[in-house]
């Protein structure tokens, strides 16, 4: 019952602040606009990427045709899309509980933590695709944490969550490595189902998605750019492929050179991981902690960092450790919600005009990422809990 309880509030909370936004973020969001479109296309038969096209992976779709069926305008399908993603991180939240019990902790304290970062992220909470993400990831820590034949959910749901936003697909290597790639097969085939149909029936359209996202400037809201704007590197601001980039020089410079830093904190990330397992074995594998790190350092380096994105780690950080160390991780975790949405909505118009407080918020938020990375990074005792059980 207080697991229920908490999911409505949840559900009602995240949707009331929602409706509280602006027109401009909700029924004027480019975001949505694209998922209604999308969404109302497939219905008159058109084909993804070959008919429309769309910048998402084809798992993202299937998330953009329940509120298009039942909707008849563009204000009733970003109502009903908005419902349906809280009722994903809903049931998101249930699946953390579990695993804290699972992990032999107690479940309100990954639970409060989970429902806190989606409250404080709600600007983005339920206006964007990005809690099917969630949802996935949160399946596959479940399923790590139940161990055995269980473990295959886990891969499985890697896939789906790397068929809608590729990312979750970097959270197969501390399963992959604790168990030797066992399950391979079913993450690559249920990736196969989304892509094999798109690349099949989109034509070159659909190769031209990925090079869309390659073509990409630096984002004003990444890494980079948060540096280059406190050192005065950054001339001014564009609008370009739907979202604000940051222009000049050094900003073009930091825009191709994001492929090999991501490459290198990946490198990093996994380095560590690998000497952790040779030193203390596979218990020391603790998937949402390795899981979160390697996504936080894809975060990090790449040159785009929208604030969905910190979507991805709600079912990951708050069970990355109990006690103490737990405690400190969250706190830097909600901190770094807490700023995000600072940024963006509340100062966007700041930091895109170069005006304090933005760039000196973009600054602090990325500071609390950066010091989350160094933090699961860290050795943790995990008392009581199994990373991959048998």
């Amino acid at each position: 019952m207080p697991l229920a309880l908490l999911g409505a509030v949840l559900y009602g909370a995240v949707l009331g602040l929602s409706e509280s936004l602006p027109p401009d973020l909700r029924e004027g969001s480019n975001d949505l606009g694209t998922y209604h479109g999308a969404g109302e296309a497939i219905l008159r038969g058109e084909i993804p990427y070959r008919d429309f096209f769309i910048e998402y992976p084809p798992g993202s779709l299937p998330a953009f045709l329940p509120p298009a069926l039942f909707s008849d305008d563009r204000r009733a399908f970003v109502d009903l899309f908005s419902s349906e993603m809280a009722l994903v991180l809903v049931a998101a939240l249930f699946l953390v509980a579990l695993t804290a019990r699972r992990l032999g902790r107690a479940w309100p304290v990954p639970a409060l933590t989970f429902t806190a970062g989606a409250l404080l992220l709600y600007p983005v909470a339920v206006t964007r695709y990005d809690p099917v993400v969630t949802l996935s990831l949160a399946v596959a820590v479940l399923g790590a944490a139940l161990g055995g034949r269980y473990r295959l959910l886990s891969y499985a749901s890697l896939g789906f969550g790397a068929a809608a936003k590729l990312v979750p697909a970097l959270a197969v290597l501390p399963l992959v490595l604790a168990r030797r790639g066992a399950g391979l097969a079913i993450f690559f085939g249920v990736l196969a189902l989304f892509f094999v149909p798109a690349l099949a029936f989109g034509d070159a359209r659909f190769v031209e998605s990925f090079a869309y996202h390659a073509d990409r400037g630096l984002q004003v809201e990444s890494v980079a750019a948060s540096v280059l704007l406190a050192a005065g590197k950054v001339e001014g601001v564009a609008f370009e492929f739907g979202a604000f980039e940051a222009r000049g020089p050094a900003a073009g410079l930091a825009a191709g050179s994001s492929l090999p830093v991501s490459a290198a904190l990946l490198a990093f990330t996994a380095f560590v991981m690998y000497r952790r397992f040779r030193r203390e074995g596979p218990e020391s594998l603790h998937f949402p902690r390795w899981a979160a790190a390697l996504i936080l350092a894809f975060m990090l380096g790449s040159k785009v960092l929208s604030p969905q994105y910190v979507l991805w780690l709600l079912p990951l950080v708050p069970i990355c450790a109990g006690g103490p160390a737990g405690a400190g991780i969250s706190i830097v975790f909600l901190a770094a919600c807490w700023t995000t949405t600072q940024v963006f909505p509340t100062h966007y118009d700041d930091l895109l005009n170069l005006r304090y407080p933005g760039p000196q918020l973009l600054l602090l938020r990325n500071a609390l990422l950066v010091a989350l990375w160094g933090l699961l990074l860290l050795p943790i005792r995990q008392a009581g809990a199994k990373g991959v059980p048998s």
